[in-house]
């Protein structure tokens, strides 16, 4: 009897939390180039939210946010892995060195982007030559 009714409990927990756990799947509906250089990639999903002509930080060109429904996980802790890869395939390399919490580094020749990932957007910046970050 013990048995059943351990069955009985463990079973509906467990599959709580299975069927609780957060899940993160990226978007996959190919690349298009980004409003910010056309060489880097953004999901096709990308809806540009706003541009940033003129940033306050001086390190920074220009850039670009983007909403992208399902990107970065839940808070953004979730690193889009095939994003990444793509971005690679194109010929950027990525500085893991550089990163900083949300926001990673991609170089190709003399350009650097930084792209910023949180939950639902990305953001793309272009840093200025000899960029000090």
């Amino acid at each position: 009897m013990k048995k059943y009714l351990t069955a009985i409990i463990v079973l509906p927990l467990f599959l709580l939390a299975v069927g609780c756990t957060p899940r993160y799947e990226e978007p996959v509906d190919g690349y298009k180039p980004s409003s910010v250089d056309d060489d880097f990639p953004i999901p096709e999903s990308a809806a540009l939210m706003k541009t940033i002509p003129e940033p306050e930080n001086p390190n920074i060109d220009n850039g670009a946010e983007y909403e992208v429904k399902g990107i970065g996980g839940e808070q953004g802790l979730a690193t889009p892995k095939r994003y990444f890869q793509e971005i690679q395939a194109a010929g950027w390399t990525q500085l893991e060195e550089k990163q900083m919490g949300h926001v990673h580094f991609f170089q190709k020749d003399d350009t650097v982007i930084a792209l910023e990932v949180r939950e639902d957007s990305l953001t793309v910046y272009e840093m200025i030559k000899d960029a000090k970050f």
